[in-house]
């Protein structure tokens, strides 16, 4: 019996403890930076290969790649912003093996088959050995896929020799000359998205954050209808209430007539704004939240 308690009791501790974990490290959100970035790239099978979706790509990638989950190993995926400068270099083992890298369509990449003859697949006219810098037509905005290669033998590629690397460009600017998001906002992307998209500022909207809500936080009191123009000029930002009956002002916070704000105004007092408009002042401890329903109720009780 004590035997068998103790199996279990292994048996359980043994599956708690390979539970999988991310192996990449992923920097997300990721905002755009306008000084751009030198990446190095190190080509090596110690260390920073991961061999299904949630090592690469953790819970984001799941979001990603779900349609079609992959199992093999690989370098973990690269993310770079456009414009930024890729290196790439082996370590000493491989310096000294010797491998060629190619750039390969995605079937490629999945199965680490090429042409070794096609000098074009080359990104380098030679091995793959001190940090050399990647030319920019191998890093255009999209997906790029790499593999590496000894004398056209795939064992290193299927042991993770093979790398996927991003590139994003920015969709936070209608011109080069305007600020990013119209200044209202960061350029941000993160993992799964192709791009970096604007994340607006509170009240700020619209594809470059250019447009302003001030209606957000709904200025209208008593049940009030608020219009905003959605301008970003600090001189014109605009909105207009559409006041329920009986009520009037800016934010509809006056009431009309003396005698409607006598009636709801029991634990207050009547202060008169204009010929025809009241304000109900609480007193300590009361709220005037409920001014628009005692109204309406009164008046329905009256008719």
């Amino acid at each position: 019996m004590w035997a068998s308690l103790f199996h279990l009791i292994a048996v359980f501790v043994a599956v708690h403890i390979t539970k999988c974990q991310p192996v990449c490290n992923k920097q997300a959100p990721l905002e755009w930076y306008l000084k751009k970035h030198t990446i190095q790239l190190n080509w090596t099978l110690i260390g920073n290969i991961c061999e299904n979706d949630l090592e690469c790509w953790g819970s984001q990638g799941k979001r990603q790649v779900s349609e079609q989950p992959f199992s093999f190993p690989q370098i973990c995926p690269l993310q770079l912003q456009h414009g930024d400068k890729l290196l790439m270099s082996a370590d000493e083992t491989l310096k000294t093996y010797g491998i060629r890298v190619f750039n390969v369509s995605r079937e490629d990449f999945e199965s680490c088959t090429t042409n070794a003859e096609l000098k074009n697949q080359f990104v380098f006219p030679h091995n793959t050995n001190e940090s050399e810098h990647v030319e920019a037509k191998w890093i255009t905005p999209g997906h790029h896929y790499f593999i590496a290669l000894r004398e056209g033998d795939s064992q290193l590629c299927k042991l993770g020799l093979r790398l996927n690397v991003s590139v994003k460009t920015q969709l936070c600017r209608a011109s080069p000359l305007l600020r990013l998001c119209s200044g209202n906002g960061v350029c941000r992307t993160d993992f799964y998205e192709g791009a970096y998209h604007c994340r607006c500022n509170h009240r700020y909207f619209g594809r470059f954050c250019e447009r302003f809500d001030a209606c957000l936080d709904n200025p209208c009191q008593n049940k009030g209808i608020c219009l905003s123009n959605g301008s970003t000029d600090p001189n014109n930002r605009t909105y207009k209430c559409l006041c329920p009956p009986h009520f009037t002002g800016v934010n509809c916070s006056e009431i009309i007539g003396e005698g409607n704000c006598q009636t709801i105004c029991e634990d207050g007092t009547c202060v008169q704004l204009s010929p025809v408009s009241f304000k109900c002042i609480c007193a300590s401890g009361f709220s005037g939240k409920r001014l628009y329903f005692l109204l309406k109720f009164d008046i329905l009780q009256m008719h």
